[in-house]
C-alpha cells in the first residue's frame, strides 16, 4: 500500500524525510491531551494477509482480494474500473467481535496518448471509494463510507447504537507546513467533537478519545482498521 509520504513533491519529500521517523498526521488542536495513542503494526509495510494490530485491538482472519482493474474503450475516452475487496474480524480481549467487509473501487476516464494523457476521476459519480459493513457481535451491519470527489475524502460511520458520525480526511503533517494531496489521516467526529483519529503516515497510529465505553472503542477500532487498509490512490 502506498503511503502519503510517497505522494509528496520531491522538494517537500526531502524536507520531510529528514524527520521521517517522527512524521505523523497533524492532530486537531487539543485532541492529543484527551486521547490514547496506539502504534500500529501490519499497516506499512503491508504484507498480504497480515493482521493489523494496535493497542489491545487486532484485525484477524484477514481476507484480502487482489486489486483488479479493467478498461472499456469508448468513443471519447477509456473508462477504467479498479476494485479491491477485504474483510476481517476485529477482536479485543473480553469485548464482542466486529465483523468487517469492505469494497474499495474507483472509476477513471482517460484520453490521449502516453505523453499527453488526460485522466478524470469519476469515482464519486459511481458511488463511494470505500464501502464497508460493520457488524458488532452479530448485529445488523452498519455502513462506513468514504467518498472521493475533487480531491476531498469525506464519509460517514453509522453505529449500532443509533448514532451517525462524520469521517473527515486530514491532509496535514505535524510540525510542518507540508500538505499532502491524499489523506495523512482520518478523523471520526461527532459534531465539533473529535472521537478518534487514524494516522496513516509511516507505520500508522490510532488515537481514541478517553471516556468512550468499551463497545464504542472496539467499534471505532474496527473502523480504524478499515481506513488503515484503504489505498486512497486506488485507480489513480
Amino acid at each position: 500500500m502506498r503511503t502519503p509520504v510517497a505522494a509528496l513533491p520531491a522538494v517537500a519529500l526531502v524536507l520531510l524525510l529528514s524527520a521521517c521517523t517522527t512524521a505523523q498526521v497533524r492532530l486537531p488542536a487539543g485532541f492529543s491531551d484527551q486521547a490514547e495513542a496506539y502504534e500500529v503494526s501490519g499497516h506499512s509495510p503491508r504484507r498480504f494477509g497480515e493482521p493489523v494490530r494496535f493497542g489491545p485491538y487486532s484485525a484477524l482472519e484477514m481476507r484480502e482480494g487482489s486489486t483488479f482493474s479493467w478498461t472499456v474503450p469508448a468513443l471519447v475516452a477509456d473508462l477504467t474500473r479498479t476494485s479491491r475487496p477485504y474483510a476481517y474480524t476485529l477482536v479485543a480481549r473480553e469485548q464482542p467481535p466486529v465483523q468487517v467487509q469492505c469494497h474499495a473501487r474507483a472509476w477513471t476516464a482517460s484520453s490521449g496518448g502516453e505523453s499527453r494523457r488526460l485522466e478524470v476521476d469519476l469515482t464519486a459519480t459511481a458511488g463511494p471509494l470505500l464501502a464497508c459493513g460493520l457488524s458488532l457481535d452479530g448485529q445488523e451491519a452498519q455502513p462506513l463510507q468514504i467518498v472521493r470527489e475533487a480531491g476531498r475524502y469525506d464519509g460517514r460511520l453509522v453505529a449500532p447504537w443509533g448514532r451517525e458520525y462524520a469521517v473527515r480526511a486530514i491532509h496535514a503533517y505535524d510540525s510542518t507546513p507540508v500538505a499532502s494531496n491524499i489523506p495523512t489521516g482520518y478523523a471520526i467526529v461527532d459534531g465539533d467533537t473529535t472521537l478518534a483519529v487514524v494516522d496513516v503516515v509511516n507505520r500508522g497510529r490510532v488515537h481514541l478519545v478517553r471516556g468512550l465505553d468499551e463497545e464504542q472503542r472496539v467499534y471505532f477500532a474496527a473502523a480504524a482498521a478499515a481506513l488503515l487498509l484503504l489505498d486512497p490512490e486506488l485507480g489513480g
